[in-house]
C-alpha cells in the first residue's frame, strides 16, 4: 500500500476504529451523486458489509444507472423516505463522503446526529459545514475515494477487487481520467495500487464512458445547437430550457455534456445553464484556465472545485443566464487584468 500522507493518519485510523465497531452504517453523499460520491460509498460498503457490518446506502436523489455497476450484489439505495430517514436515524454511524455542506444533503439533512456523524470529502468547505464528531477534509486529495483508500488502509483489512474497483471509478472520473490538475504523482501511484488489487480500467470503459442514451445524445445535440461564444473572453456557454428534457428525458448528470463546451478550441471558462420543473435554474461552471469557479458559485451560493463548481438559482432561465454572464465576464476580465 502507498504510504499516508502523515496528517491523514490520525483522522483515518480513527475513522477506521469507529467504522469497524459499528453494527451499522448509513452512508450517503451529495444531491447529484457523481462517480466520486458513490465509487467512495460502495467502496465502504464493500469494505465493512463483508464483516456483518449492516451498511445502509442513502440516495438523496435519484440513483444514477451508470454507476449501478458499483452497487454490492443484492444492495439498493434508499430514498428520503419515512424508510430511509429511519435507517439513517438508527444507524450507529451515519457516514457522509464527497460533501462537508449540510444544505447539500437534502431532505436528509435535518437527521444527523454530530455524536453519530463522521464526514469524509475532499471538497473546501464553504458555508454550513456538517456538524460531526470525526472528520478527514482534504483539499489537496484528487478526490474524496483517496480519502476512503487512506481510511481503509488503516482498518488492517485487504482491499477486495469490489473495493479497488469502486474506489478507481472515483478517482479517474474526478480527475477527467487523470488530464485535470488534482492528478498528480500520488495519484497515479494510487491508480496503479488500485489496479494491482483488482480494479480493471478496461471492464469500467463501457460503463463510465461507453454508455450514451438516447437521451443523452438528444442533449448533447440540443446543447451544441445552443451553443453560444464570447470570443474575446473565451467564455462557452449553452442555455438548455424545459423542453429540452420534455423531448429527450431527465438526465442522471451532465459531467460529458458540459465537457463538450470546456473542450472547444480558446474557452477559457465554460458555462451550463438547466431549467428544471421545479422553477430553478441549474448551472455547472468549468474552467481550462486560471478562473477560480468554486468562487464563482459560492457567490450564486454554490460551490465545488477551482475547475468544476455549480450552483442553484430561483428564476428564468434568460434572466439567470444574463445575471450569471455578467458575473462570469467580470471575473475573467478581472483575471485578464491581473495577468502580466
Amino acid at each position: 500500500m502507498i504510504e499516508t500522507i502523515p496528517r491523514r493518519i490520525e483522522p483515518a485510523r480513527e475513522i477506521a476504529e469507529a467504522l469497524r465497531a459499528a453494527a451499522s452504517i448509513a452512508i450517503s453523499t451529495h444531491l447529484g451523486g457523481d462517480g466520486d460520491g458513490w465509487g467512495s460509498a460502495c467502496a465502504v460498503a464493500h469494505h465493512f458489509g463483508p464483516l456483518g457490518v449492516d451498511v445502509r446506502l442513502l440516495a438523496a436523489s435519484p440513483f444514477p444507472d451508470r454507476f449501478r455497476f458499483l452497487l454490492p450484489p443484492g444492495t439498493g439505495t434508499l430514498p428520503p423516505d419515512a424508510v430511509g430517514i429511519e435507517a439513517l436515524s438508527s444507524a450507529d454511524i451515519q457516514l457522509v463522503v464527497d460533501v462537508s455542506e449540510s444544505s447539500r444533503l437534502g431532505d436528509f439533512a435535518a437527521h444527523y446526529v454530530p455524536a453519530r456523524t463522521i464526514v469524509i470529502d475532499h471538497h473546501p468547505v464553504a458555508g454550513a459545514g456538517i456538524d460531526s464528531a470525526l472528520a478527514l477534509i482534504d483539499p489537496t486529495a484528487a478526490a474524496t475515494t483517496e480519502l476512503i483508500y487512506d481510511v481503509l488502509a488503516q482498518s488492517g483489512l485487504p482491499l477486495a477487487p469490489a473495493t479497488a474497483q469502486a474506489l478507481y471509478v472515483g478517482l479517474v472520473t474526478d480527475t477527467g481520467s487523470f488530464r485535470y490538475s488534482n492528478t498528480s504523482s500520488r495519484t497515479h501511484r494510487l491508480a496503479a495500487e488500485l489496479i494491482e488489487a483488482g480494479a480493471a480500467p478496461e471492464s469500467l470503459y463501457r460503463p463510465l464512458f461507453a454508455n450514451l442514451t438516447p437521451a443523452e445524445q438528444g442533449t448533447l445535440q440540443a446543447t451544441l445547437e445552443r451553443l453560444q461564444r464570447d470570443e474575446k473572453l473565451g467564455v462557452t456557454w449553452a442555455a438548455l430550457g424545459r423542453d429540452v428534457a420534455q423531448r429527450y428525458g431527465h438526465l442522471d448528470e451532465y459531467e460529458g455534456i458540459i465537457d463538450h463546451l470546456r473542450n472547444r478550441t480558446g474557452t477559457e471558462l465554460a458555462v451550463l445553464f438547466r431549467q428544471l420543473d421545479d422553477g430553478t435554474v441549474k448551472i455547472s461552471f468549468r474552467s481550462t484556465g486560471s478562473a477560480d469557479v468554486a468562487s464563482l458559485a459560492r457567490s450564486f451560493g454554490g460551490g465545488g472545485h477551482e475547475k468544476a463548481a455549480g450552483a442553484t438559482l430561483q428564476g428564468e432561465l434568460d434572466d439567470v443566464t444574463e445575471r450569471v454572464l455578467a458575473a462570469v465576464r467580470a471575473a475573467v476580465q478581472s483575471l485578464a487584468k491581473r495577468e502580466p
